[in-house]
């Protein structure tokens, strides 16, 4: 049974179901104005659980005076309209999350189109494209776009829950990423940027550079966490699961699995050049490409970015989409010590210096059921 639990006397974490994972987490803070910080998602039985769990600690929906969203996905945003109506409060949101808020449905279809000609591209099959629909039949259905009635900008302060939140944005695991940070309490409200039990995925979406780049959501994801590590926080209050107590521990295993992530990637391409879509199957289960070919190829394509920043992979771009291959230098020489420059110091290690994972010549991740976080 999923029940709200204390975290401190004026801050309650109101775990909300979810139909693919178990839960999503609302945090209540008590206090001027009354906060509630995410939402779930707009689907009946959330709103049936977030209106039992406010009563258990003593308030109703209805008084609730302000909502802070820390990113736009739906398990955060989704009831934002709902929950606005029925008790008038304010929405309060980084200048990204309300513009995705503003025209929700809209913003969804173009990360449709973009995703599918993203998959296209990098060789999975029209078949598995079109069954990937059913991921966005579910998005659809679990949104609703939303007014931001105070729109906020990096650096900014919101007073909630009788706290004074300052507003960081730390784009990454989406482009929309927001903390909410009280420097004071030494705690912060971080969404989906950091969860204790899996690593976030990394999003990539439609381009908002102007000259139409792909955005390299895992490069941008470890300079967030790389300034995330440095705060001086007691507690981090994460989108699921439970409270971060160590974050800057936990960040340095993080980097310590994307650098095993990128050897793996590197050891397949040992046996020749791959499109992203052929390295997956090579990391994870049949079931789990066959589940979730998106959020693998998110994957694989943010650790092939760290690896083109490191100069030890190269991209061959055909009428067919892209193909990756060993650079030619790294053949002879060994790669680059680092994965990315200024990140941390981030080291890479050649795998062929040592035992492949897997034990053949073909590397192979455990066979895990979920590739990343919600």
């Amino acid at each position: 049974m999923i029940r709200s639990l204390n975290v401190t006397h004026d801050i309650v974490q109101i775990p909300l179901p979810l139909p693919q994972i178990r839960s999503v987490n609302a945090w209540l803070l008590r206090g001027d104005p009354l906060t509630l910080v995410d939402t779930g998602p707009a689907e009946d039985r959330a709103l049936a659980t977030l209106e039992t769990e406010l009563r258990r600690a003593g308030v109703r929906l209805e008084d609730l005076e302000l909502i802070l969203i820390t990113h736009h996905h739906l398990d955060h945003s989704g009831l934002a309209a709902t929950i606005a109506a029925r008790s008038g409060a304010s929405v309060a949101a980084l200048d990204r999350v309300a513009a995705y808020g503003d025209s929700y449905q809209e913003r969804l279809e173009a990360d449709r189109g973009f995703s599918r000609a993203l998959m296209r591209h990098h060789g999975a099959p029209q078949a598995v494209i079109d069954e990937n629909e059913t991921f966005w039949e579910q998005l659809r259905a679990g949104s609703q776009p939303w007014r931001t009635d105070r729109v906020l900008a990096d650096g900014d302060s919101v007073r909630a829950g009788g706290r004074e939140l300052r507003v960081v944005a730390r784009p990454g695991h989406s482009t929309t990423d927001t903390l909410f940070v009280d420097d004071r309490g030494r705690l912060a409200f971080v969404g989906d940027h950091l969860l204790a039990s899996v690593s976030s995925n990394t999003e990539i979406y439609p381009a908002v550079e102007p000259d139409g780049t792909r955005p390299r959501a895992r490069v941008e994801y470890l300079r967030s966490l790389t300034l995330t590590a440095t705060m001086p926080l007691r507690s981090m209050l994460s989108g699921h699961g439970e409270p971060i107590r160590a974050h800057g521990d936990l960040v340095e295993r993080r980097f310590g699995e994307h650098q095993r992530r990128c050897e793996r990637v590197l050891a397949v391409l040992q046996d020749g050049p791959a499109s992203a879509y052929e390295i997956t199957a090579q990391l994870w289960s049949p079931q789990t490409v066959a589940e979730q070919p998106l959020l693998v190829i998110w994957e694989v394509l943010g650790h092939l970015d760290l690896l083109l920043d490191a100069g030890v992979v190269q991209e061959c771009v055909g009428d067919d989409g892209s193909r990756y291959g060993v650079a030619s230098f790294a053949m002879r020489q060994p790669p680059a010590n680092r994965l990315t420059a200024g990140i941390r110091g981030f080291r890479f290690q050649d795998p062929r210096n040592h035992d492949r994972p897997g034990g053949g010549r073909r590397a192979r991740a455990s066979r895990n059921r979920q590739p990343a976080s919600p």
